[in-house]
């Protein structure tokens, strides 16, 4: 058995006051503070990444208004031959439709698995084949970037 006891002064009502070996020094970290300014990028610098207002502008998306639960179709717009997936985003973006917009431009996709109050949206679809480049949709009229979701290119709520 190990027994520790501690050394007290014999004055407990003494305050101690500090002494030059008692005070930590405290050393300067060599250009801790202020920051440095941010390097600057040259012209072979894959950063600084291009502004939002600089890619290019998307073509536009839409959803025809009311979409209206009991017709069990949902219909719209968007540019010729583009594949796109209906999506129900209450429900966490679940896949509703997958289908390519027509060559007169409008798309007819059934409506399931849907309620009233839910909002659906036009989602990208698989571009392998096209003629495509995902880049071409990064940005445009009506786009909405939802966290954990993706790039929405047009939505609306459904009704009775």
């Amino acid at each position: 058995m190990m027994i520790l006891t501690a050394c007290t002064s014999s004055n407990p009502d003494a305050v101690s006051t500090p002494t030059a070996m008692s005070i930590p020094t405290v050393l300067a970290y060599p250009g801790a503070y202020p920051l440095p300014p941010p390097p600057t990028a040259n012209s072979n610098d894959p950063y600084p990444l291009p502004s939002y207002r600089d890619l290019p502008e998307g073509p536009r998306f839409t959803i025809d208004q009311p979409v209206r639960l009991s017709s069990g179709r949902i219909t719209g717009s968007g540019p010729a031959g583009v594949p796109i997936r209906i999506v129900n985003i209450t429900r966490g973006a679940i896949d509703i439709a997958t289908t390519t917009i027509g060559a007169d431009g409008t798309f007819n996709a059934p409506l399931v698995d849907t309620f009233v109050g839910d909002r659906v949206a036009i989602m990208l679809g698989d571009l392998t084949g096209t003629s495509f480049d995902r880049n071409q949709f990064l940005r445009g009229p009506g786009y909405e970037d939802w966290p954990l979701i993706g790039i929405l290119f047009a939505s609306a709520i459904v009704e009775e």
